[in-house]
């Protein structure tokens, strides 16, 4: 059976664009990285600074591995497929709340995509021309769900340096590495948002469940960020402080070390680091 589920759509202005899109972006392939059923019909109240229609909603991240373009957001470039074979609009899409410079890769839908444990979403399609910043379309792609009693895991990392074109943000909710220490910085950008396993942010105490494979020359090592930033703005996105000096290559996450807002904790999770230059 086919049920089509009606849609609105609904745009947010108040994303911040970097100033350069990384030359890199036009050459490396387009995907959908992950799409993680984060919530059945328990969006929290505080979503209604994203919509009116957030709270008691289901909440799907959507992860792309390159930076979107907002201008191409719509909730109608979204279909989603449930495990019954019943097909769902979207409701409401929104870059938020990982919003700033450089962020701008996770796509939260919201809306009514079945119920879990019997009919959830398994597949999500791009129906709709949405576009990279660089360029390329992501239309016809298609990933499967991420089940909601999941864990959260890593979906993309890149590192780069705090030069003087970044736009740095020195202290408050989501402030970044400390500049006089900080080396190198890897951004990880998780399947949904984190916290750490008390359910608080993830601090000093995470610091040792990170490890970074780093390459110096020929040579190789296992090295730990002496501090974790980009916290306390409810977003998925999540930097390692790094002084050693060096080209990341992966970055690995010990299980139990972050949940997900159902309290879902990480599996053991891996992933490759690439530079965002």
């Amino acid at each position: 059976m086919v049920l089509i589920i009606g849609f609105n759509c609904q745009r947010s202005p108040n994303y911040v664009l970097s100033k350069n899109i990384p030359p890199i972006d036009s050459e490396r392939p387009i995907k959908i990285l992950s799409a993680f059923f984060g919530l059945d019909n328990a969006l929290p109240k505080t979503s209604l600074g994203i919509s009116l229609k957030a709270p008691g909603s289901d909440g799907m991240p959507v992860v792309f591995s390159h930076e979107l373009d907002p201008n191409t957001l719509d909730a109608t470039d979204f279909q989603i497929r449930t495990q019954k074979d019943q097909v769902y609009g979207v409701e409401v899409v929104t870059l938020k709340p990982a919003s700033e410079a450089f962020e701008l890769r996770t796509v939260l839908l919201i809306g009514d995509y079945g119920n879990a444990p019997e009919n959830e979403p398994k597949e999500v399609e791009i129906i709709g021309d949405l576009l990279a910043r660089s360029g390329q379309n992501f239309k016809g792609q298609k990933i499967t769900v991420t089940p909601l009693d999941r864990g959260p895991f890593l979906s993309y990392a890149e590192y780069f340096k705090l030069d003087n074109d970044y736009p740095y943000v020195a202290d408050g909710r989501g402030c970044d590495c400390p500049k006089n220490k900080t080396t190198t910085v890897v951004r990880t950008v998780w399947a949904g948002g984190v916290r750490a396993i008390n359910g608080e942010e993830l601090g000093e105490k995470a610091l040792q469940n990170f490890s970074i494979i780093l390459r110096n020359g020929k040579d190789t090592m296992t090295i730990y960020p002496f501090q974790i930033a980009d916290v306390g703005d409810n977003d998925n996105n999540i930097d390692l402080c790094i002084k050693e000096v060096g080209i990341p290559l992966s970055v690995n996450v010990k299980a139990n070390t972050a949940i997900d807002p159902r309290d879902d904790a990480n599996e053991f999770t891996t992933i490759e680091v690439v530079s965002r230059w």
